[in-house]
């Protein structure tokens, strides 16, 4: 019975043997896979990766280079460690036990290194117990591999041992050590921390009460991320009761602060609406002034256009006052068939006729600013008006067919001429004065009385045209009544024939 269970147990062994065997056999396949693609890489270039990484990480953990370990396991694998077996009486080890030997060792050397960092230790130069005995365990590996198995001696076995052991011994020795003085440290940075806090503290006071509210604010998140990283619990809660305690202060004195802005803000917005109230009170009074003396003057300037305008008017109607022997001229025309007299004029100048009532002379037209597209007569004809007295005249004549209608088209001065019937009352006038010819022409006469109507040639003036007339007899055809100013438009007899 006995046998059969040790069989049994041997028997058991020897298939998990086996197992292990092949187990170990696929874990070297994928191993030698992972040296087959390791052939490129650069195992200083790696080293300076870890190095670098642990040197400019506050907090390196093992996690964030366990990626670039491996890498170097492999490439170490690959590149130094890999050589022909020699025969000799041996002993089998599996790669596959190689390369986890090999990443504990390099494991437990980062985890120095990031110790020895921590502490601000300088290893850069030393050349302890403990490296001399990493540098030997690194020569023993050095001396066997192959790319399958490594072959190690009874011999070489042991001192493989007896290296890792008192690496263990070193590696727990220095972390005593280690830990001793970085506890030591910790303990006067949580010191200095404590003092760093009771100063903002009291910092922060300081501004509270100097209503600096901003810089208190500051100064609060300032201690507050100081108290986060003290280790005695009993010691943050302390000092963050007293930061809440701090910070209920603030908030009180902005409370305050904001009700005096509002205050003083309602202060202002009530003064500036009792201003523009004043302003506008006093703009409406002042506009209501202006508007007054506006209407005012408006009205005076009314009243005095109003005058001028009646005035105008009057004066205007003083001139329709008739001779006191109007009959006597009346008759002269009647017994010489006069019915009608003529004035030419642009057909364009009617509008302006009919808007300010009438026919009047150059001169009143300019004097009262009316413009008309065509006044008729020429420069020269204005400046002979001026040499005898007569610029304030409108001139009418006997005929239809006056000479100087036809010499005032052809010089464009008058381009569509009409003819305007006048009715012989204006003959009448006390002011009317008569020539016996053009009343420009040298050698002409020209009176407001009656002889001076009798002096005109009416049997000259009658003639249809002035072509059948002698040379001596053609200045009488142009024989003129001169009307003072104006011609009212009702004496206008064919005024709404246009």
């Amino acid at each position: 019975m006995n046998l059969l269970k040790k069989l049994i147990t041997w028997l058991i062994g020897i298939s998990q043997n086996v197992r292990s065997r092949f187990q170990k056999r696929k874990q070297d396949k994928a191993l030698l896979s992972e040296m087959e693609k390791a052939k490129n890489n650069n195992l200083k270039q790696i080293e300076s990766q870890i190095a670098e990484l642990i040197n400019e990480t506050e907090e390196v953990e093992y996690e964030d280079v366990s990626d670039l370990l491996k890498k170097q396991t492999i490439t170490e694998l690959q590149t130094t460690y890999i050589s022909k077996p020699t025969k000799i009486r041996k002993r089998i080890f599996e790669l596959a036990e190689i390369e986890q030997e090999l990443s504990i060792l390099n494991k437990r050397l980062f985890e120095i290194q990031t110790q020895q960092k921590r502490l601000s230790v300088p290893i850069h130069n030393q050349r302890n117990n403990f490296d001399d005995k990493i540098i030997e365990l690194e020569k023993q590996l050095n001396k066997f591999t192959k790319k399958e198995s490594l072959v190690f001696s009874n011999r070489a076995i042991e001192i493989l041992r007896n290296t890792v052991t008192q690496v263990g011994k070193l590696i727990e020795s220095k972390l005593t050590k280690t830990y001793r003085e970085r506890e030591e440290l910790k303990r006067k940075q949580e010191e200095t921390k404590k003092q760093q806090v009771k100063q903002l503290i009291s910092s922060i006071e300081t501004l509270i009460n100097q209503n600096k509210l901003q810089d208190a604010q500051n100064q609060l998140a300032n201690a507050k991320n100081i108290i986060v990283g003290l280790r005695s619990s009993d010691q943050k809660k302390s000092f963050l009761e007293k930061l809440e305690a701090l910070k209920a202060k603030i908030r009180e004195k902005q409370i305050a602060q904001e009700a005096k802005r509002q205050a003083d803000e309602l202060k202002k917005q009530q003064e500036e609406a009792e201003r523009r109230r004043l302003a506008e009170d006093a703009k409406r009074e002042e506009e209501q002034k202006q508007r007054l003396q506006k209407e005012l003057i408006a009205r005076q300037q009314e009243e005095a256009r109003r005058k001028k305008e009646e005035d105008k008017r009057q004066n205007l109607q003083r001139l329709l006052t008739k001779k006191s022997n109007w009959q006597d001229f009346a008759d002269v025309l009647k017994e010489n068939s006069i019915t009608t007299l003529y004035h030419f004029t642009d057909k364009e100048n009617i509008r302006f006729i009919k808007k300010y009532g009438g026919l009047f002379s150059w001169y009143y037209l300019r004097k009262e600013g009316i413009d008309v597209p065509y006044e008729g007569g020429g420069s020269l004809s204005k400046d002979l008006d001026r040499r005898y007295g007569l610029e304030d005249f409108v001139r009418v004549c006997f005929t239809e067919n006056h000479p100087m209608m036809y010499v005032a088209r052809n010089e464009g001065r008058i381009p569509n001429p009409i003819i305007l019937k006048i009715s012989t009352e204006v003959c009448e006038f006390k002011d009317t004065r008569f020539a016996n010819m053009n009343a420009t022409r040298n050698g002409h006469n020209c009176g407001e009385t009656l002889i001076d109507l009798q002096k005109i040639n009416f049997a000259i003036v009658s003639q249809r045209t002035h072509f059948n007339l002698s040379e001596q007899e053609k200045p009488y055809y142009q024989a003129e009544v001169l009307v003072k100013t104006w011609i009212p438009i009702e004496y206008i007899t064919n005024i709404n024939q246009f």
